[in-house]
């Protein structure tokens, strides 16, 4: 109970943590913004060479996996709401702000951390767990033609691709 008193306090005493939580949010959209232009410009130019392998699941993967693009917004708003509600806020519903912001912080962290493996190369393990996750009949059928139409992969990659395909087949039925 002594250090929640004492968190308390902290967070009376600097009403500039709000500036930081602000700077902090924006230094990492700083960092998410390059990355996305740089790997969606990627993707996307793969998608419209045919002959490129994967170009449409990369293209899934990248949106729905790494990006999140569908919850990005409600993460910036985990990131920001805070430092906008700090002015009017008072100890105990400053420290729920801090851990909404800190939540935020990580969700946005995350996806920063998976644009710089996809960056890295390591595409196979974000392809997996991105097919591993997505339950979408429609996805689900352009994905897998996508990775089944693939000439050129190695034998422990198709070895993977298949057992993820059965699992997923044998949950469908």
């Amino acid at each position: 109970m002594q250090a929640l008193s004492s968190i308390l306090d902290v967070l009376n005493k600097y009403d500039n943590l709000s500036s930081l939580m602000q700077g902090v949010g924006l230094a990492l959209l700083t960092i998410l913004i390059p990355f996305a232009i740089a790997v969606l410009t990627d993707v996307l130019q793969k998608k419209k060479d045919k002959s490129i392998e994967f170009a449409e699941l990369d293209l899934h993967v990248v949106l729905d996996h790494v990006f999140e693009v569908k919850y990005l917004i409600f993460f910036n708003i985990l990131i920001f709401l805070p430092s906008l509600l700090w002015g009017i806020s008072f100890s105990t519903i400053r420290l729920i702000l801090v851990m909404i912001w800190v939540a935020g912080v990580i969700l946005v962290g995350k996806r920063i951390i998976h644009l710089y493996l996809w960056t890295k190369g390591n595409v196979f393990d974000l392809r997996f767990s991105y097919l591993r996750k997505l339950n979408n009949i429609k996805d689900l059928e352009i994905v897998w033609r996508s990775a089944w139409q693939t000439k050129n992969i190695s034998i422990n990659n198709e070895e993977q691709f298949f057992k993820i395909f059965s699992k997923k087949i044998d949950s469908l039925q």
